[in-house]
């Protein structure tokens, strides 16, 4: 079965490369010639933009040192049109079925509209809202004139096939105007993704419909002649935006709902790395817009629309890397999620399994590497906003989020097992099982309890009120259902899933608070200046001295690098999160491995131990300090 399977492929692959070779020089044509217009046109450019004053000049976020003409990015606008247009005028008529004359004038039209607003933009700045109320009238257009994203999904209302397309175009607009902070980054980006879906096209048969893709990949290639490292003249946002339109557009037209996944997952990969990083600007500036220190900005709410110098070639720029290796890098990220696309479309039916491992993928960077900024500001917003929730309104919050989840968990149960959902159900069946549980936590007080400060025994607490409510609602479902041969296995899922919800909104905010000391550890391991601490003992002092850290989250200036405990039963366990290193006699060894700078005593000593020990410290060049939660006599 796999012999006939990579056979089949094969086949597949021979008639595709004949089929290419045969109309080989027309895709020669459409790439060489754009190449050689793009690297005639580009100088001409850069020199109107200079005597025009279109200048990037150094300072601010900017990482030139120099200053470099902008506004280039119209030499690859004109190209583009210029090439395509010879193209139609060679062949007598359209490209593809989709590329068509009609299809060249709007284009040319809505690429243009947006042309202009990034001149302007890069001659004399205009304001966010504007520039994105010139995308919004492109894509507009566009949609007025058949592209639309409901062509490759189901039947879309007209309005929301609309408001879907207007979405897609401009979040791939400013994709490719957000990443365009660097040398080559952008045009780069963009010729890789325009030769992944004309591969995408070539493999799926649709050979003619792969011109305009040359043709861009053309101009882009030699745009970036004078763009890489060290660039000589920056896209601007006239290039940068054109890039994106195209990109998010040209597979709308080339698209079928037959290659669902090959239509909207190939290009979704090969806007990958300018999709990912506009996702990341909103999240991170949406939520530093909502922290404590902007609040008090009367403009926060703008914070959203205005730049930062936190994308991602900005922080492998802080990593002591150029702007050529940065470049690369993001090159070659973007190269393999075009190549997993690419995959997917030859494979065809094993194609979601191709998308959905490079989504698994990007999940892990996602926490493996963004950490020390998105997730690192958003606990920040959750763990210090306990104030705007008046303890007043805590108790009947918590009601109504238990009550609600108890129903969603019936709801959940029924629907596993196969059992009925209608009004007639909800009346009869849902009150057996919920009210019981809501009376049983009202009794085992879980309402007048600090979650915030629960030890293990009020949740054992409050999984017993849920399992004690969720029985009594199953004997009374027994007296009145006796006869449903389903009745079993639902009231066990019902029980058994009851109590995640329930017990998940008591402890959210405290899973969040300990991932932040988690974070917060990592990042002062790293960051020069701070105080480095091995902790003497790992009893309740020592777990009392974390959570005291913990409320100063954000505000630590020393980080706990070990534990040292004279029971040698512990060494190499870990505490709270922290590694035993070992007894206090090994003090030498382990404050010299770990870089230490200071002990704190967190076990109970006697006096003269505690002189002891600080004698030894300090002539280890250590500062010490004594951790003490005991009860002191007035």
């Amino acid at each position: 079965m796999t012999v006939d399977w990579v056979g089949g492929v094969l086949n597949y692959s021979e008639t595709v490369l004949a089929k290419m070779a045969a109309d080989g020089l027309k895709y020669a044509a459409a790439f060489f010639g754009a190449f050689a217009v793009s690297l005639l046109l580009t100088p001409l450019v850069r020199e109107f933009a200079r005597k025009v004053g279109m200048v990037d000049m150094p300072g601010g976020r900017r990482i030139n040192l120099a200053p470099i003409p902008r506004g280039g990015g119209l030499a690859v606008f004109l190209t583009f049109h210029l090439v395509i247009w010879i193209l139609f005028w060679s062949s007598g008529g359209a490209l593809s079925s989709q590329f068509t004359v009609f299809w060249q004038r709007r284009f040319l039209l809505a690429s243009g509209v947006l042309a202009v607003v990034g001149l302007v933009d890069d001659k004399r700045g205009i304001k966010p809202l504007v520039k994105l109320a010139g995308q919004i009238a492109a894509a507009l257009i566009l949609y007025m004139s058949g592209v639309n994203v409901g062509g490759l999904l189901v039947a879309f209302p007209p309005w929301l096939d609309c408001l879907a397309t207007v979405f897609w175009i401009v979040m791939a607009v400013n994709a490719f105007n957000l990443i365009d902070g660097m040398d080559g980054l952008a045009s780069g980006l963009a010729l890789i993704a325009c030769v992944g879906l004309a591969g995408s096209l070539l493999f799926m048969g649709n050979t003619s419909a792969t011109l305009p893709y040359l043709v861009l990949a053309g101009a882009c290639l030699g745009f970036l002649r004078y763009n890489f490292h060290p660039a000589t003249v920056f896209l601007g946002d006239t290039g940068s935006m054109f890039l994106g339109l195209c990109v998010a557009t040209m597979p709308l037209m080339t698209g079928t709902r037959k290659e669902l996944a090959a239509s909207l997952g190939m290009p979704l990969l090969a806007m990958g790395v300018p999709i990912f990083d506009t996702l990341l600007a909103v999240w991170r500036r949406s939520v530093r817009a909502m922290l404590p220190s902007g609040i008090s900005n009367v403009k926060s709410r703008l914070k959203v629309m205005q730049p930062d110098k936190d994308h991602l070639h900005h922080r492998l720029l802080r990593e002591k890397m150029n702007q050529r290796t940065v470049a690369v890098i993001l090159y070659m990220i973007s190269a393999v999620l075009v190549a997993i696309g690419m995959g997917g479309t030859i494979l065809k039916g094993r194609a979601p399994g191709l998308f959905l491992i490079a989504f698994i993928v990007a999940i892990f960077v996602v926490v493996r590497h963004l950490e020390r900024v998105e997730l690192w500001d958003t606990g920040r917003l959750i763990v210090h906003k306990r104030g705007t929730i008046r303890q007043g309104v805590l108790m009947p919050t918590y009601m109504v989020l238990d009550v609600l989840f108890l129903c969603l968990t019936w709801i959940f149960a029924r629907w596993e097992v196969g059992l009925p959902i209608n009004r007639k159900e909800m009346l009869a069946d849902l009150p057996m099982f919920v009210v019981p549980v809501f009376v049983m936590l009202v009794v085992a007080k879980t309402y007048w309890r600090v979650w915030s400060r629960a030890q293990i025994r009020d949740f054992a607490v409050l999984t017993l009120a849920v399992f004690g409510g969720a029985g009594i609602g199953a004997g009374l479902a027994w007296i009145f259902n006796e006869d449903d041969p389903e009745l079993m296995r639902f009231i066990f899922i019902y029980s058994a899933f009851a109590i995640f919800p329930i017990t998940g909104i008591r402890i959210w905010r405290d899973s969040i608070s300990g991932l932040m000391q988690i974070m917060e550890r990592r990042m002062l391991m790293d960051k020069v200046g701070t105080k480095r601490v091995l902790a003497y003992g790992g009893g309740l002092r020592f777990r009392a001295l974390l959570r005291e850290m913990a409320e100063k989250s954000g505000a630590n200036d020393r980080v706990i690098v070990g534990v040292l405990d004279d029971d040698i039963n512990l060494r190499g366990r870990i505490i709270a999160g922290y590694k035993v290193l070992g007894v206090f006699d090994e003090l030498p060894v382990l404050a010299l491995m770990h870089k230490a700078d200071a002990l704190v005593i967190t076990c109970e000593i006697d006096g003269e131990k505690q002189r002891e020990v600080a004698k030894q410290a300090k002539a280890l060049g250590l500062t010490v300090a004594l951790w003490s939660c005991g009860e002191d006599g007035l």
